[in-house]
C-alpha cells in the first residue's frame, strides 16, 4: 500500500476537524451552597437529587426546591449570592463567569418562593436575569427581592442601579430604593410603588432564619464579608485569610469557599430509615 504526502496532510485536518467539532467540557460548578437551615435539596442535570449541605457544589441548570422548613444561601463564584426561602422552587438557567475580566451572564428561573438575590461581579456589568411564572426581571449591581407563585410576582428593589421589570412586551424601570412593582399573570407589569411598610415582613423574616440561627439578618453581608466576591478564595482585605474553622455564618461561607473541590463537599442523599432490628432471643432456659 502506497500512502502519500497528501494523503497524510488530508487524514491530519480530518483529524483537527474533528478534534474542533467536539466542544469543550465546560465546569458546571457555578457556585457553593454557604448555609442552609433543614434539608434543602438540589437536582444537578444528570445526577441524583441531593441534600444542600454547607460545602456542597451548585452546578449549572441544577433545581433547587425548599421545603416547609427549608431555607438555603447560595454563593456564586462571582461573589453574587441567592438566598432561598421556604416552599420556593428555582432553576439555574445560565452562568458564564470570566474571573481574569470579570465579566459574564446570569440567568434564574424562579417559578415559586421568596428570594433575596445580591449581586456580585457580573452584576456589575451586565444585568442578572430572572425569570418567574408572570415576569421577567433584571438587576444591575445591587440587591432584590422576588415574591413569586403561579400567578403574581412582587419584586422590590432595594438598592443598586436599576430593576426592569417586563411582562406583555412592556418594560417598567426602578430605581427608586424601597419600591416594588407588582405583574399578574398574563397582565402588564404594575407602576413602581413604594414597598408597603410591614407587607412582606412575615416572607423576608422565613429568610432570616438562615444557619440555624434563627433571627440572623446578615447573610448577605457575611458572604460579602468572606471576601469570596474579591478573589473567589476566602481571602479578606489584603489576602488575609479569614474564617477559618470559625462556626459563626461568616465562618460557614468562608469554610464553603475554601474547601471548594474537596472531600468536605461530597454531596449526601437522602435515604430511608432502616427498619428496627428484631429484639435477641432470650436464652434464659425454665425456671431461671
Amino acid at each position: 500500500m502506497k500512502i502519500t504526502a497528501g494523503c497524510v496532510v488530508l487524514s491530519s485536518l480530518a483529524l483537527v476537524v474533528a478534534a474542533l467539532a467536539v466542544p469543550a467540557l465546560a465546569d458546571p460548578r457555578v457556585g457553593v451552597t454557604s448555609a442552609t437551615t433543614g434539608g434543602p435539596t438540589g437536582k444537578p442535570p444528570a445526577e441524583a437529587e441531593r441534600v444542600l449541605h454547607v460545602g456542597v457544589d451548585v452546578q449549572a441548570n441544577e433545581i433547587v426546591t425548599t421545603g416547609v422548613n427549608d431555607r438555603a444561601h447560595l454563593l456564586f463564584l462571582d461573589g453574587s449570592s441567592l438566598t432561598v426561602g421556604p416552599q420556593a422552587r428555582l432553576t439555574i438557567d445560565r452562568f458564564v463567569y470570566d474571573p481574569n475580566s470579570k465579566v459574564g451572564a446570569l440567568a434564574i428561573n424562579a417559578s415559586q418562593g421568596i428570594f433575596r438575590f445580591v449581586g456580585g461581579r457580573i452584576s456589575k456589568t451586565a444585568p442578572v436575569t430572572v425569570t418567574t411564572p408572570s415576569a421577567t426581571l433584571t438587576i444591575r449591581g445591587g440587591i432584590m427581592i422576588v415574591s413569586a407563585d403561579a400567578n403574581r410576582t412582587v419584586a422590590i428593589f432595594v438598592f443598586g442601579n436599576d430593576m426592569t421589570v417586563t411582562a406583555g412586551g412592556h418594560v417598567t424601570t426602578v430605581t427608586r430604593p424601597g419600591w416594588q412593582v407588582t405583574t399578574f399573570a398574563g397582565k402588564l407589569p404594575g407602576q413602581p410603588a413604594p414597598t408597603p411598610p410591614g407587607s412582606l415582613a412575615s416572607e423576608l423574616a422565613k429568610l432570616e432564619a438562615i444557619g440555624g440561627k434563627a433571627g440572623n439578618t446578615d447573610a448577605d453581608n457575611a458572604a460579602k464579608s468572606s471576601g469570596f466576591a474579591d478573589q473567589n478564595s476566602g481571602l479578606g482585605p489584603g489576602g488575609v485569610p479569614i474564617g477559618g474553622n470559625n462556626t459563626t455564618l461568616n465562618g460557614e461561607a468562608t469554610n464553603a469557599v475554601n474547601n471548594t473541590g474537596t472531600a468536605l463537599q461530597r454531596p449526601t442523599i437522602n435515604q430511608p430509615a432502616p427498619p428496627p432490628m428484631p429484639p435477641a432471643p432470650s436464652t434464659r432456659g425454665p425456671g431461671n
